[in-house]
């Protein structure tokens, strides 16, 4: 295998990394490497939730003529060809059907290399990073290839004469990390993929540089996995990264928030309920490609029916002619890929042909705290179909106006609260006066130039509004207004950094700022303010943190009602001029969260953990209740941990102070029971504890093991060492720090499990430094690790019935370890489970030669863990038969086992995002929740629900599936599934 493109990316600068399936390993296990069970044997254990069945799985001879099946690029179309409809494609450009997901499947087409030739994708898979196996088709060659991130590799080339212009038959099979090639039902290619073999995935087309090529029956067979019962997403609790908030210009009733990863959410009853909207959106992002990484969205006042929405981190520009219900891509002449967000658009008064968008160009290049960011402008007169750029700068480029009387006159805005810029000080506003061809600063009054909102005065377009600041930035921010069209500016309010000002329609003389501590409400037009803000110095409706306010948009005909949107996540509204507020998410969350647990005695009790904060609910995850009052009020959280005997003592824990907050009464009061005398918090030396465990035997006793922050794991930030296990023996009151035998360089912890008896004997998961325990409640530790092959240890569990068998969940491509003797020794058990990783990951003398290890760019938290790769973030056993077990990737989702971890199946239906960070069980085993990364919590019903709510029942599958379980349950009593 040779490696053509040696743009290596090495996570974090580190040269030496831990081996993720080593070569022992491998002839250990008798398996290639990344290998899985065939579709053939995923099913051969009892498991009552999936069924298996050969099933056509797309089909098309587009004899309708239409592509609704397809994403075609600019050069692709389905055009006639005498009485047959054919798909036929032209320059460097790609066809992609709208699919994803499939394991072991063999595709059929029809091709016809008329010049050039043509790159057949299978196992294609997009997102911030792509995999992908492509059979290059050339007509003196045929050769077979395959990429993962920003490498390629060369799998297999063959000579090969293919007539031009005439049709030949293809044939790929692709089961388990085999390849079949036929052409004219003759074999021509079968290759095992031993290295790092690509799993799962769809299909494409790309035409190659000056190629034209026609292509027709196409036809996918393969194995379907069928699952009995589907999870149901909660719609809970609030989070995300909200964006722009928009109110229809005509009927007020409508509404949009954008959310990434949620995508576009619309609502008909003014921001009272939302539904999802992203029909034709086709990008996707994050760890398991299920993201929906829409930014920024603009109505055009002049035909309301045309919507502009514009993505996040990577090249995708969406418009749509009715109302945002549908949308089609259109980017063409954008330059920018994976670098690329597009912050807003401005769009002309009087031409709806003539659009612009402000963007933001990363540079990769890490400064005090974010990303290093340029920025350009992109200009379309032809209603999108084709854009060119009029500026660019040293700064990301965000609002765009015009003004509504002139519009040769526009106005932009550079900057924002989170990135730096590139030249370090900002660019500030801009203004054009010729149309957009050449720009020029206004910034005489101006002293910080990150100016991340601008809004023109309703009636007065020479007066404007800017909220600057930036977090890195050593001055603060502030509200400026100018008077005379931006020749000089007054700022009229300061001392902090500024992320919205917004203005009534109705009443222009109501003008409100906000910052993520407060909000502001003026009355005479900026020269006076009210400061708004609760108790605990931030604003937002009670036991929420609202985040940054990123967007705002007042109520057309009432100026003491607004909408919010968050850095966050989540929309709120305020009714009294921004006194006080409600949450208006509901039917959408974006939310990032990191634990979940249940409530032994009742399953509908249900307590979470994100990043924006902690939250409860009381009826299955029907609805959310914010917990954050008093001290917990922090802006980035960890975990959260229950008392197994008194389920209204909760301990929470933060991500960046190290704090550890303790509730008695279900988390409606909290206080401060650990303050590290570390000196920690700013940027780069941020900690908190990442796991805390009861002592099942005796919940007097508490163990919590402290990590550096997120951005440090992710590789944003440089890596470090963080300060270990510390325990508490009076209930979490007090804590001493328990780390004799902990002699490792990183000291970073990522979770703990307590043996269900003896609450001296502890497992802790590190995050570089394997596995540790120890047998005398903390004393002193010792490694063990024998039988691992990666060190970065994400999840563990302990049988209860069988305390020396206990689990391991893996990150970095080891999948999952089992112990059968208390950690002596480990074995890998993943027939079943879909182990990926990067070559780039492998340890140095694993690599192939000439494979350069120079780091090439800053590579970014979001980059890093949306390379596909296994890491096993969660595992819990029924507790009533432990040889059932769950298991959730961070990419692939959940898999069960009903053997003890011999095979493994997924269970992913209904389970709209595969990144799955927790999970929890009933003391009965029949509900299992899944918190997400991206879509908040998730449930699936093993049994008969308690719930009456008619959308968490599904009685007869339930039934169904609860009889099987008591079976399994039943021959495990017995000991008849040891036979």
């Amino acid at each position: 295998m040779l490696l053509r493109n040696k743009k290596i990316l090495l996570r974090m600068g580190v040269l030496v990394i831990f081996c993720l399936i080593s070569l022992n390993y491998i002839i250990i296990q008798g398996i290639a490497l990344g290998s899985t069970a065939s579709s053939a044997n995923l099913l051969d254990c009892e498991n009552p939730f999936i069924s298996k069945e050969i099933a056509l799985l797309f089909q098309d001879n587009f004899e309708d003529g239409i592509s609704e099946n397809w994403e075609l690029e600019s050069g692709w179309e389905i055009k006639s060809e005498k009485d047959n409809y054919v798909l036929s494609g032209s320059g460097h450009r790609w066809a992609c059907p709208h699919v994803s997901g499939w394991t072991d499947y063999t595709i059929k087409a029809d091709i016809k290399i008329i010049r050039g030739g043509l790159h057949f994708n299978i196992r294609y898979n997009t997102g911030e990073v792509s995999s992908r196996y492509f059979l290059g088709i050339r007509q003196s060659a045929l050769y077979l290839s395959k990429q993962i991130g920003e490498d390629f590799f060369d799998l297999i080339e063959l000579s090969k004469s293919l007539n031009l212009k005439k049709w030949n038959k293809f044939k790929i099979s692709v089961e388990g990390n085999n390849i079949k090639v036929y052409i004219n039902n003759t074999l021509k290619i079968n290759y095992n993929d031993d290295d790092i073999a690509i799993r799962t995935g769809g299909f494409a087309f790309e035409t190659l540089d000056k190629s034209r090529v026609d292509i027709d029956n196409i036809n996918v067979t393969g194995v379907k996995l069928v699952q009995k019962v589907k999870w149901v997403k909660t719609g809970g609790p609030i989070g995300g990264l909200g964006y722009d908030i928009r109110i229809h210009p005509q009927d007020k009733r409508i509404m949009f928030v954008t959310d990434n990863p949620s995508g576009v959410n619309k609502s008909y009853d003014g921001g009272n309920t939302w539904v999802q909207r992203n029909e034709g959106i086709t990008v996707r992002s994050g760890s398991s490609g299920d993201g929906i990484p829409i930014f920024s969205l603009s109505i055009d006042h002049n035909n309301p029916n045309i919507v502009w929405a514009g993505t996040q981190g990577m090249k995708g520009i969406f418009k749509s002619t009715d109302g945002g219900e549908t949308w089609t891509k259109k980017d063409n002449g954008i330059e920018e890929w994976n670098e690329i967000s597009i912050r807003n658009f401005g769009i002309h008064p009087q031409n709806s042909d003539i659009v612009f968008a402000g963007t933001e160009i990363s540079t990769g290049i890490l400064g005090k705290e974010f990303d290093k960011a340029k920025g350009k402008i992109y200009k379309t007169e032809d209603g999108g179909e084709n854009w060119h750029c009029v500026w660019k700068g040293d700064s990301l480029a965000r609002f765009i106006i015009f003004d509504q009387t002139n519009p040769n006159i526009i106005y932009a805005s550079t900057g924002i609260f989170d990135s730096e810029a590139y030249n370090n000080t900002g660019v500030g506003i801009l203004k054009s006066t010729d149309g957009g061809n050449t720009w020029k600063q206004i910034n005489n009054g101006i002293t910080n130039l990150f100016v991340g909102f601008l809004e023109m005065h309703p009636r007065n377009p020479r007066i404007l509004s800017a909220a600057a600041g930036m977090n890195a930035s050593s001055s603060r921010g502030g509200i400026y207004r100018t008077i005379n069209g931006g020749e000089d500016w007054k700022q009229v309010l300061s001392g902090y950094v500024f992320t919205v000002v917004t203005f009534s329609p109705s009443n222009p003389d109501i003008i409100y700022a906000g910052s993520s501590g407060a909000f502001y409400r003026s009355e005479d037009g900026g020269d006076t303010w009210k400061k708004f803000t609760k108790s605990n110095g931030n604003y937002g409706p009670p036991g929420i943190r609202a985040g940054v306010p990123i967007s705002a948009v007042v109520d057309p005909d009432d100026p003491m009602t607004i909408f919010v949107n968050n850095y966050g996540g989540g929309a709120f509204k305020s009714t009294d001029g921004a006194r006080t507020w409600e949450v208006s998410s509901k039917g959408y969350t974006g939310a990032d969260l990191f634990r979940i647990c249940i409530e032994s005695g009742n399953s509908d009790i249900v307590y979470t953990i994100g990043r924006t904060g902690p939250f409860r609910s009381f009826s299955g995850g029907q609805g959310w209740t914010g917990l954050q009052f008093g001290p917990a009020n922090e802006a980035e959280w960890n975990t959260i941990a229950m008392n197994p005997s008194n389920p209204k003592e909760i301990i929470i824990a933060d991500e960046h102070t190290g704090h550890i907050y303790k509730s008695r009464d279900g988390g409606n009061k909290w206080i401060i029971v650990f303050e590290p005398d570390k000196n920690i918090g700013d940027v780069l030396n941020r900690h908190g504890f990442k796991a805390i465990a009861y002592a099942p035997s005796s919940p007097n006793i508490i163990y919590a093991g402290m990590r550096k922050g997120r951005r440090s794991i992710d590789g944003d930030l440089s890596p470090g060492p963080s300060f270990g296990m510390y325990k508490s023996t009076d209930g979490g009151n007090t804590w001493k720090e328990i780390n004799s035998g902990l002699d490792t360089p990183l000291i970073n912890i990522n979770c703990i499990a307590v043996h269900p008896i003896n609450s001296d004997i502890v497992y802790i998961g590190t995050w570089r430094d394997g596995v540790y325990k120890t047998t005398n409640g903390g004393e002193n530790w010792e490694p063990v690790n024998g039988g691992l092959v990666s060190l970065d240890v994400r999840s563990l569990a302990i049988d209860t019935k069988n305390p020396e068998v206990v689990y391991a969940g893996m990150a970095e491509g080891a999948g999952i370890f089992k112990t059968t003797n208390g950690g002596e020794y480990w074995e890998g058990i993943n027939s079943g489970i879909q182990v990926e990783c990067p070559s780039f990951l492998q340890r140095v003398g694993q690599v192939k030669p000439g494979v350069s290890l120079t780091k090439t760019k800053r590579l970014t938290g979001k980059d890093y863990y949306s390379i596909p790769w296994t890491n096993i973030k969660s595992i819990v056993i029924d507790p009533i038969n432990s040889e059932i077990i769950y298991a959730a990737d961070y990419s692939l989702g959940v898999y069960m086992s009903t053997d003890g971890g011999i095979s493994w199946n997924t269970i992913n239906d209904g389970l709209s995002t595969k990144a799955v960070n927790s999970m929890a069980i009933s003391a009965n085993g029949k509900i299992l929740y899944a918190a997400t990364s991206g879509e908040g919590v998730f449930r699936l019903d093993l049994g008969e629900s308690k719930i009456g709510s008619s959308k968490f029942n599904q009685k007869t599958e339930n039934n169904k599936i609860n009889s099987l379980l008591d079976q399994l349950r039943e021959k495990h009593e017995k000991g008849e599934d040891k036979n």
